[in-house]
Formats: C-alpha cells, structure tokens, sequence
C-alpha cells in the first residue's frame, strides 16, 4: 500500500479569507453544540441543487480549517499515517534538520528507512509534540514554583 504523499498546503488569498469569516459567522449557531450529522446544501445549477450529509467530527474538521483559513494562515490536512521526510518533519516541529535527524538518531522519534532517507510518520511526530509539551509544561510548573519559594513573585 502507498503512503499518501503530503500536499503542498493552501495559502488562502484575501477573498478565502472574507468566505472563510463569513462561512464561520453564518455556522456559528452550530459550531457550539453541533448535531450528530450535518446536512450541507450545494446550490449549484450545474449539480442540481446537490447535497450531502457528514457527521460531526467532519464539520469540526471543516470549522478547524475555516478557522485557520480566516487567520489567513496556510492549511494542510494530512492523513495520521502520512511519511515526511527528515526536511518536512523537521519544518513542522519548527527545528533544524540536523537537529531532527538527531532526534531519529537517538531513537526520539521513530522513522524508517526507505533506501538511504528516512521517512518519518506524521503520528510519531505529533506524539513527540505532545510528550514534549508535557515536560515543559512540567519544567515550567518547577520553575515558577521556585522563583515564588525564592521571593521573585509578588
């Protein structure tokens, strides 16, 4: 089976930013308590008025991306099984590439082997940005309990 490839993301323009605001206010109502399925009209004379229906988790990954897409940020969606490669793994948790085949070298991250380059999973990669965030969550807890045991908040 082939891994799917990740797309070049989608960098929104000022107009797909403007839908994406107006698509967000006008679902508003939804997004808090959104129904098990969600039922989409396409009013569209060349599809005849199409529609379609998908459950909720879906509509909450449409609104995640109209969310970014309104902050004018670029959006990619990736399946959890997708394989990066060390420069694009490295892009995503904002590191050099050194630093990142360190981390594979050092068996931090898990990657593989596919002829001389490596291919790490993108679930490897968000598993390590949460383990991550919860040691330096924990780091900060130690430090700031110590600067308040040693008088420097008040």
């Amino acid at each position: 089976m082939a891994t799917p490839r990740p797309i070049e993301p989608y960098t929104p323009t000022s107009e797909a930013i403007t839908l994406a605001n107006q698509a967000l206010e006008t679902i508003s109502e939804f997004v808090a308590n959104p129904p098990d399925t969600i039922t989409l009209a396409i009013l569209d004379p060349a599809m005849q008025d199409t529609s379609i229906t998908i459950p909720s988790g879906m509509f909450q990954l449409m609104v995640n991306v109209l969310q970014s897409v309104s902050r004018g940020e670029p959006v990619t969606i990736l399946p959890l099984g997708a394989e990066l490669t060390t420069q694009q793994a490295a892009d995503m948790l904002r590191v050099s590439r050194p630093y990142l085949v360190k981390l594979l070298d050092d068996g931090t991250i898990p990657s593989r082997k596919v002829g001389i380059y490596r291919r790490v999973l993108l679930q490897d990669l968000l598993d390590y940005q949460k383990t991550e965030k919860q040691r330096q969550s924990v780091v900060m807890e130690e430090l700031t309990k110590e600067a308040q045991d040693m008088g420097l908040y008040d």
